[in-house]
């Protein structure tokens, strides 16, 4: 259950912060595309700093070095979430949930350098400052509520999917 949970804590605090980040900016709130208060772009994301930061772990590398290369890794596969992302929410729901034409590096609508490597700074600062405490806190969540988690993001799915 473990990356369940990383997977739905992520999704939650992605949640939060684009809605806090649109009300700031937009004085709006935006629930994204499912109903619930997830985001699961942000779970993705998130799972993919787990993964990679276990891969690493397993190679004795210099820790400066072993940052570095954790940092490229994750720019790189949060970009093509991003674009797949983008792309899939549009072709999908016809919606357009961010633009970076406007941004002088984009590439098309969905990727700009400029954000992927702000994206691949702050998941190298929460792998190794806000991951640890997220570990903690995994550890706590019963397994009762993630299978109601699981069972709720579904009906979500369905319903998102439906309407």
């Amino acid at each position: 259950m473990y990356y369940v949970n990383i997977f739905f804590i992520f999704s939650i605090i992605g949640f939060l912060f684009e809605n806090i980040l649109n009300f700031i900016t937009n004085d709006t709130f935006n629930s994204g595309i499912l109903y619930g208060p997830w985001a699961f772009i942000y779970g993705l994301g998130g799972l993919l700093i787990v993964v990679i930061n276990k891969f690493l772990a397993q190679y004795k590398l210099n820790k400066w070095l072993k940052v570095i290369i954790f940092y490229i890794i994750i720019t790189i596969l949060m970009t093509i979430v991003e674009f797949a992302g983008g792309m899939l929410i549009e072709h999908i729901f016809h919606r357009v949930y961010w633009d970076y034409t406007n941004m002088r590096f984009n590439y098309g609508k969905y990727i700009c350098l400029e954000v992927s490597l702000g994206w691949g700074f702050l998941a190298t600062v929460i792998n190794y400052s806000v991951l640890p405490f997220l570990n903690r806190l995994e550890k706590k969540i019963p397994v009762i509520l993630s299978i109601i988690l699981i069972g709720l993001f579904i009906l979500d799915i369905i319903f998102t999917l439906i309407n």
